[in-house]
């Protein structure tokens, strides 16, 4: 096989039938070892040639994770992972042999980590929740334990302290010390999602670096770790996270499982600087398995970087010193690596040597999928470095060419042209690659191609120009006014459309909307405003000399035709809408909505409003709230229901409800409504274990049922009385005798609507579990829903499922397309082709495509036509 180079990278080896999924490099540099499922083989970097060394394996399992020596002293030693075994290699003589194969743990090993200063012990960690350190000389039982609740995913060795080890587990970090196994030194609280990788930093002892599916690589200080001293957004999930031996760089790539496209996310970053990465490796056909840097040789004047990725093909990259310079290290060398030089080079190795070179443009070329609908790419052109593509829809034809520069991605966008041939308007054209412009400065400003990108943007939004245009169109045709007088007598009772107004949507926004500024100047003095029917038109349409008047022509023919005469204006003004935020005329406010509570006892509840309202700067209300504590006190203690005629009981509290509820207060005046339902709800509690010690006349005690709670009016669910019940066993919820019934509570009615107009202002300040509390003191139920229902059928026995839980097998049955985990919570389905997953990540997803991430299917175009129609 022919060893292909370029000027960022060279393919050490290419081998589609090895099927390896582990990769490590020895510490001289010289041989990288690939481990899989039926073979291991062994690649000598320093070798021109492919010189590949295979072995079979026996083993069922796969090959979880390899890792050699790091030391002198052991340096042909390697260590990889088969499920629960840990296998120790010895490399010797072109011989690769097993010395030692231990069962380290009961379940899978999940990472393994040699001792940077003991060439002989070996850190493994495990689904089982252990950690084991191990002594190869004595393989019998692990030196130390470390003992877990949750699975550990990760473990690595400090690089300065040779006593401190980190382990992960799902997101969360701890750090021991190997001296005091018995318990870690700190526990970090590091993610909400499950770590994948750990690295700590080559310069500083207390800095650890955390790899997340929550698309984040967090920083930490084990000496402080309340809180990351940085975090590092990729907008992916990370698999690897690892320090790069120069400078403040650091080295991503996303998770194997979730890859998408072309785009593999084997980023450069500097973590100085952490808007955008600095540079990404473009080479890899796939998503990239194992990364891990080269000691540097003597013959070589770059740093490399070893890469496997999931195509089958190794990797080794040159970092030259510009690179180094971007995550703020001065190398020696500061010369710029000259294309010129370099392609003479080649050329002549060329003449001994077959050699191919591989432009990154042209790798773009390789990838780039064709098959995009309503497009068609005419020319790619590596050498002029130019694309033609043709988009057709209906019978509008587009012809675009892409022409890309030298140091193009690194910063610099192709520029686009629409060539002739085109049925497109100037409009359409500029507004086309306006689009495509500020689509390819975004992508290349992170050092990102963008050619199938562009292209599908260009079908896009030609596809949505053209239905703006046809809509507009059809819109001018809508309404057209009857020209009779028996059409136009029915008209009369037609109010004319209304063409200005003011109305409060949503929470605290106010819309204006008005008829335009200029059509009011060139408007006739004696139009008396808007007028009052359609039929008003009769009027004009006898005026003017004209087919047809419609309300539109009311407002913008006599503008039309003063702009023809007098060529000042191209077309008609629109009329605009103003916006405003209103907030500071209402009392309702947002934080106390976040802040206020409704969970606990009465005293507890006031209590922390009471302090939430201090801090938003409503004294007012913290009295209110402290007067509210005092009297559901002196309630609490009342037993003989006295207080709940004393002016400063119940009447007060009622009292206290309609002032704010005058004062347009809503948001109080449901608080309290929501506690005067706690404080009845308690009263009744406290009446039914009172008919406990004091039955009914004629009653016997022991047949006596202490009544559930019962509402007046629908205050809380009502239960019926009963008939006579004579065993406690046989007692059932409509034979409950009512001991007590309280007096009625007045305006439940009216109580409810405050309830329901705040949960409604709650959720669409999308205070979701705030809107829940509130809705659990409703006392009128909602009406059960009528609608069409999303059921799913389990994928393990295939039963419709209408809850979260499939009732026979008792599983999960649905599945988040996107990051392939069992959906809980707010999901999402395309009614189409029934694929979905969790809201924020279709969200996600969505936001950058249009296409369905399983299937293929345009999800939100049939949605939305589905619901239209």
């Amino acid at each position: 096989m022919t060893r292909l180079i370029n000027n960022d990278y060279c393919i050490a080896l290419e081998c589609k039938d090895l099927q390896a999924n582990a990769m490590s490099v020895d510490c001289t540099g010289t041989y990288a070892l690939l481990a899989g499922r039926r073979c291991i083989a062994l690649r000598n970097l320093d070798e021109e040639y492919e010189n590949v060394f295979k072995f079979p394996r026996t083993s069922k399992y796969d090959v979880g994770a390899a890792e050699w020596n790091p030391t002198a002293h052991n340096k042909q030693i390697c260590a990889i992972s088969t499920n629960e075994r840990l296998e120790i290699l010895n490399w010797r003589e072109e011989t690769l042999s097993v010395s030692h194969s231990i069962r380290a743990h009961t379940r899978a090993i999940s990472g393994l980590n040699w001792h940077r200063f003991d060439p002989n012990i070996i850190a493994t960690s495990s689904v089982d929740t252990f950690v084991n350190v191990w002594d190869i000389r004595d393989s019998r039982r692990p030196t130390l334990s470390l003992a877990n609740v949750a699975e550990s995913s990760q473990v690595r060795w400090n690089r300065i302290s040779q006593h401190l080890i980190a382990t992960a587990h799902d997101g969360d970090i701890k750090i021991w010390d190997q001296r005091k196994g018995s318990y870690p030194l700190q526990y970090i609280a590091a993610h909400l999602a499950k770590i994948y990788g750990l690295d700590w930093s080559p310069h500083i002892e207390n800095q650890i670096a955390s790899a997340s599916q929550d698309h984040s690589v967090k920083f930490f200080d084990t000496s402080n770790p309340r809180k990351p001293d940085f975090v590092l957004s990729t907008g992916s999930p990370v698999w690897r996270a690892r320090y790069t031996p120069f400078g403040n760089g650091m080295i991503t790539v996303v998770v194997p499982q979730i890859r998408r496209g072309s785009e593999n996310s084997f980023l450069l970053w500097n973590i100085s600087n952490r808007a955008a990465p600095m540079h990404t490796f473009v080479g890899h056909r796939d998503v990239v398995l194992e990364f891990q840097w080269r000691p540097s040789r003597p013959d070589d004047s770059y740093l490399q970087l070893v890469t496997w990725s999931k195509d089958q093909t190794l990797l080794v990259w040159k970092i030259e010193p510009f690179l180094q310079k971007l995550c703020g290290y001065e190398p020696d060398d500061l010369s710029i690596y000259d294309d010129n030089s370099s392609i003479g080079g080649i050329d002549e190795a060329a003449s001994t040597v077959s050699l191919k070179r591989i432009q990154p443009l042209q790798q773009e070329f390789s990838l780039l999928n064709v098959h995009i609908p309503n497009l068609e790419v005419k020319n790619m052109d590596s050498i002029t470095r130019t694309v033609t593509a043709t988009c057709k829809i209906n019978t509008v034809i587009t012809h675009v060419k892409v022409i890309f520069p030298n140091a193009y991605p690194l910063g610099v966008p192709p520029a686009f042209q629409v060539m002739p041939g085109s049925n497109i308007n100037d409009s359409i054209g500029s507004q086309l690659l306006h689009t495509l412009n500020h689509l390819a400065i975004q992508r290349v400003s992170k050092n990102r191609t963008c050619l199938e990108p562009c292209l599908r943007q260009m079908v896009t939004t030609l596809e949505q120009l053209l239905v703006d245009i046809d809509s507009d169109r059809s819109f001018e045709r809508v309404y057209v006014e009857p020209t009779v007088s028996a059409e136009g007598y029915n008209d009369a009772y037609i109010p004319f459309p209304r063409t200005s107004g003011v109305k409060f949507c949503s929470v605290n926004i106010l819309v204006c909307f008005g008829r335009p500024l200029l059509t009011r100047r060139l408007g006739n003095k004696n139009d008396s405003g808007t007028p009052r029917a359609l039929s008003a038109l009769e009027g004009i349409l006898a005026k003017r000399s004209t087919d047809q008047m419609t309300v539109s022509a009311y407002y913008f023919q006599r503008q039309k035709q003063r702009s023809r005469s007098k060529h000042s204006l191209s077309k008609a003004s629109k009329a605009m809408v103003h916006i405003y935020d209103a907030t500071n005329l209402f009392l309702i406010n947002r934080q106390l909505a976040e802040d206020y509570i409704l969970y606990g006892d009465v005293a507890t509840i006031c209590k922390h409003n009471a302090a939430a309202a201090a801090v938003a700067g409503r004294r007012d209300l913290v009295q209110a709230w402290i007067l509210i504590e005092i009297t559901l006190a002196q309630r609490l203690v009342d037993d003989d229901g006295d207080w709940a005629g004393h002016p400063c009981g119940d009447n007060l509290l009622i009292s206290l409800i309609n002032h704010y509820a005058s004062q347009a207060d809503l948001q109080m005046a449901a608080m309290l409504c929501c506690i005067y339902g706690k404080q009845q709800e308690n009263s009744l509690r406290k009446a039914s274990l009172k008919s406990i010690l004091s039955p009914m006349p004629g009653v016997s005690p022991y047949h006596t049922i202490p009544p559930a709670d019962v509402v007046a009016d629908g205050w809380v669910l009502p239960l019926l009385k009963s008939t006579r019940s004579t065993s406690l066993d046989n007692l059932r919820a409509e034979e409950i005798v009512v001991a007590t019934i309280p007096p009625k509570i007045p305006y439940v009615a009216l109580y409810e609507y405050y309830k329901m107009a705040y949960a409604e202002t709650l959720h669409r300040w999308t205070l979701l579990y705030n809107r829940a509390e509130v809705m659990k003191f409703m006392a009128i139920q909602p009406e059960p829903y009528k609608g069409a229902e999303f059921i799913p059928d389990c994928q393990i026995c295939q039963t419709p499922i209408k809850h979260s839980v499939c009732t026979s097998c008792r599983r999960l049955p649905f599945h988040c397309i996107i990051c392939n985990t069992a959906a809980r919570g707010s999901v999402n389905c395309c009614v189409i082709c029934g694929h979905g997953g969790h809201t924020d990540h279709l969200q996600m997803w969505f936001e950058r495509k249009s296409m369905c991430a399983l299937c293929g299917c345009n999800c939100l175009f049939e949605t939305t036509y589905t619901v239209g129609s």
